[in-house]
């Protein structure tokens, strides 16, 4: 993960200008018709370039949207909606354009991110949160809360005031669609993390929750504010890694936040579990 040395950063926003120019180019064809976010701000979600960030929010937003349909969200409605951790707004693309009658709001830890969502995304209001609760909204506020990846890095610690948070700003009976790692990022998380699927699985199965922290996520940190748009770990405070869960224990440990689990769909978010919760 190491990003914080000064001559990568460099290379990052010679990469970001670069990316500027095809995007000018792209909209003057025609070809581009969506907010592009700086290169190096799509690679923190996930995307190394203009494709892959769009057709991964694609990947993302439409079981979200599709689920949230099927839980009887009404979309066509002028319905509260919170992308919590947007970042610069991968499914946000998606949903704002397919479903503009909500009120949209976002939040993220990151304030590069955040400047891109209210520069591009004027009908929504988007807010610099700290990697603590509380949010800066009102208790039973949202209809629909949605986070993508965001539990997939933090620590049991941190997963459970988050996830109380979230119960906290969503109104009686409105959905949150949270997504996790679970057994379908095996594979790919037992290899970002040097060590094999056949080892990692038990450690999973036998606990349904497994946490490891990036090594050097304290020196990212620390770097944070310099050319911030390449920074990896903006507003992160303490510990920030991997984090994956089991369907099992989703089921058996998130109703005590106030959720009724009313599903986890395996691997149908670009990979990753999504879980279907109802507010108590």
């Amino acid at each position: 993960m190491k990003n914080y040395g000064l001559p990568k950063k460099v290379v990052k926003i010679g990469l970001n200008q670069w990316q500027n120019c095809v995007v000018a180019l792209g909209k003057l064809a025609g070809i581009i018709d969506f907010p592009v976010p700086p290169n190096s701000s799509m690679r923190k979600s996930g995307g190394s370039d203009i494709r892959s960030y769009y057709m991964g929010g694609l990947k993302i937003s439409l079981p979200i949207t599709a689920v949230a349909i099927r839980e009887g969200v009404r979309l066509d409605q002028k319905i509260r909606v919170l992308d919590f951790g947007c970042g610069v707004g991968r499914p946000l693309l998606h949903i704002t354009r397919e479903y503009p009658a909500p009120s949209y709001y976002a939040c993220d830890i990151d304030d590069s991110a955040i400047a891109f969502i209210r520069k591009n995304y004027p009908q929504v209001q988007a807010s610099v949160t700290r990697f603590s609760p509380p949010l800066p909204y009102e208790t039973g506020f949202f209809d629909l809360v949605y986070s993508v990846s965001i539990f997939s890095h933090l620590n049991k610690e941190d997963h459970e005031i988050w996830l109380k948070e979230l119960a906290r700003v969503t109104k009686p009976g409105g959905r949150c669609f949270l997504t996790t790692s679970g057994y379908c990022c095996l594979a790919f998380r037992a290899g970002g993390l040097g060590t094999q699927e056949a080892s990692l699985r038990p450690r999973l199965e036998k606990d349904g929750f497994f946490f490891q922290e990036y090594d050097d996520w304290r020196e990212n940190t620390r770097h944070q504010n310099t050319l911030k748009v390449t920074s990896l770990m903006v507003g992160v405070e303490r510990s920030y890694g991997v984090t994956m869960i089991t369907p099992e224990y989703i089921r058996k440990h998130w109703p005590a936040a106030g959720f009724e689990v009313c599903a986890v769909a395996e691997g149908i978010a670009h990979g990753q579990d999504l879980a279907v919760l109802r507010r108590l």
